[in-house]
């Protein structure tokens, strides 16, 4: 599913009007006939029922009132409260609000607001639909807004947005005033806008489904955002009936330190569950007994003093790089100085496809990154939380969270490479083109997730997958897996768990 932005989606209109001819009161048309089909798939028949339409003076407004005349149609009890005067309303508003008052319909006009009157009548509604304000709004709301949408919340009646709920900003999911109105559903138009899946924006839609709304998705070809949906799983490498180990690729798992065994181990088992054809597993030789006997063939490298490894190191590893197919690197490594030299070692030397996890990006700087070939980096895929991807951007990690989808794109761009910003939303960003990742839940916020994580999206490399779409698919899995796995209980949740119900997913 593509996924646009606030200006994005105002230039998609702007075009499918101007360029294609589809005028502007058609598309509100549309919109408003989905958005009472949407009302009657959510709440049922609608015959009888008080639905109170805040309609502000845009064409959020304006779809809102096509939303209050097709309900009459259905035998509601639409009641339209509009913020502004007529004269102060947009064209297609006014059109629709002329045409829905010779219909008779019932409409209150608040201006200026009266908060008692309004909270009362609201109170008493079965459904609140909130038209008040689209993707052309920005910054904070102000005035009868913020007094409209803090009483819409505290009337505690179903609410119904249409687009976006008023107060969410379309582009970057914040909530600039710190109110917005908080919908149960959520009818986005046209396309899913990426304010709809970041947060505190997410939290604000309630449940949501996109509509259709007749703007030609051609329109939008040029825009390469997309959110992963179930049928991305389609893309999941064949196993042909004649493979074997070779086929499905061989990885080698650089992790581990002296008290960090589990997270070498839940890379490598994950490489396994998804579909990975061999796994060897490199780690310091004074916690090679902490491995037991199963698949993974684990290799004893020589260490530090401190359970590290360091220098002594590197030829032990230059051997096991050879018949390689992939080598992911990072976890449980610890940040000791001797690591670094480790990894510069193994990414300067190495040119197949790489995954970068936890301590591995911490010895990224960019002069470091491009001293290393072009064509070597674009087979990297780096998996940072906000924390290490605002070391590697020189951000502080609120600022990070604030903008996931401009700052993943732009550390992709600038380094060359494959971005998964890890989080809600997971953001999986090469130089062009990215991925959003809706599933996933809070319990999956222990530790050991990044480990199963960096494993993943090995094992669809291993099977030959390009990067970004290797990195996309593991964290789709990934995510998928957790929400399984939280089926049982979402406190308590563990990295293993999440391990054991990939298979769940993938089959």
């Amino acid at each position: 599913m593509r996924v646009v932005t606030g200006a994005e989606m105002r230039a998609l209109d702007q075009r499918a009007i101007k360029e294609i001819g589809i005028s502007s009161l058609v598309l509100m048309e549309n919109a408003g006939t989905k958005v009472v089909q949407l009302l009657q798939e959510r709440f049922g028949t609608l015959q009888d029922k008080r639905i109170h339409i805040l309609a502000g003076p845009g064409n959020n407004g304006g779809d809102g009132l096509v939303v209050a005349r097709h309900l009459l149609n259905h035998k509601a009890r639409p009641k339209v409260y509009l913020t502004h005067d007529r004269d102060r309303c947009s064209p297609e508003c006014q059109v629709n609000l002329d045409i829905y008052q010779k219909l008779g319909g019932e409409l209150v006009v608040i201006n200026p607001l009266d908060g008692r009157r309004l909270r009362f009548s609201l109170s008493l509604a079965d459904i609140i639909v909130d038209a008040l304000l689209g993707t052309g709004a920005e910054g904070p709301l102000r005035g009868d807004f913020k007094e409209i949408a803090k009483i819409v919340n505290e009337v505690n009646r179903p609410v119904v947005a249409v687009d976006l709920p008023t107060g969410v900003d379309a582009t970057t999911g914040a909530i600039p005033g710190g109110i917005a109105v908080k919908a149960d559903y959520t009818a986005v138009l046209g396309f899913m806008k990426t304010g709809c899946l970041f947060y505190p924006g997410r939290s604000y839609l309630g449940e949501y489904e996109v509509l259709d709304i007749g703007i030609p998705h051609a329109l939008a070809d040029s825009i390469e955002r997309y959110l992963l949906e179930p049928t991305d799983l389609e893309k999941l490498p064949e196993r042909p009936a004649w493979g074997h180990k070779g086929t499905f690729g061989r990885t080698l798992v650089v992790a581990g330190s002296l008290g960090m065994a589990g997270a070498a181990a839940l890379c490598a088992q994950a490489v396994y569950r998804g579909g990975g054809g061999m796994v060897t597993l490199a780690v310091p030789q004074s916690i090679v007994g902490r491995f037991p006997p199963n698949e993974v063939i684990v290799k004893p490298i020589p260490d530090t003093p401190e359970g590290t490894l360091g220098s002594s190191s590197i030829d032990a590893l230059r051997e096991l790089l050879d018949g390689q197919d992939v080598l992911a690197i990072g976890p449980g490594l610890s940040n000791r100085p001797e690591v670094k030299l480790v990894v510069e070692y193994l990414l300067q030397n190495w040119q197949g496809p790489a995954v970068l996890d936890a301590d591995a990006l911490n010895v990224l700087t960019a002069d470091f990154v491009h001293s290393v070939p072009a064509q070597n980096r674009a087979r990297w895929v780096l998996t940072p939380h906000p924390g290490e991807m605002g070391r590697m951007v020189g951000a502080p990690p609120q600022k990070v969270n604030a903008q996931r989808g401009t700052i993943a794109q732009e550390l992709a761009a600038q380094w060359g490479v494959t971005v998964v910003l890890k989080g809600a939303p997971t953001v999986i960003s090469g130089p062009e083109r990215m991925y959003i990742s809706n599933a996933g839940n809070p319990g999956m916020g222990s530790a050991g997730m990044g480990d199963v994580l960096t494993g993943l999206i090995a094992a669809f490399l291993s099977q030959g997958m390009e990067p970004l779409e290797a990195a996309a698919l593991g964290a789709y899995v990934h995510g998928l897996a957790g929400d399984r796995a939280a089926e049982q209980g979402m406190r308590g949740l563990t990295a293993s768990d999440c391990l054991a119900a990939v298979q769940l997913i993938i089959g």
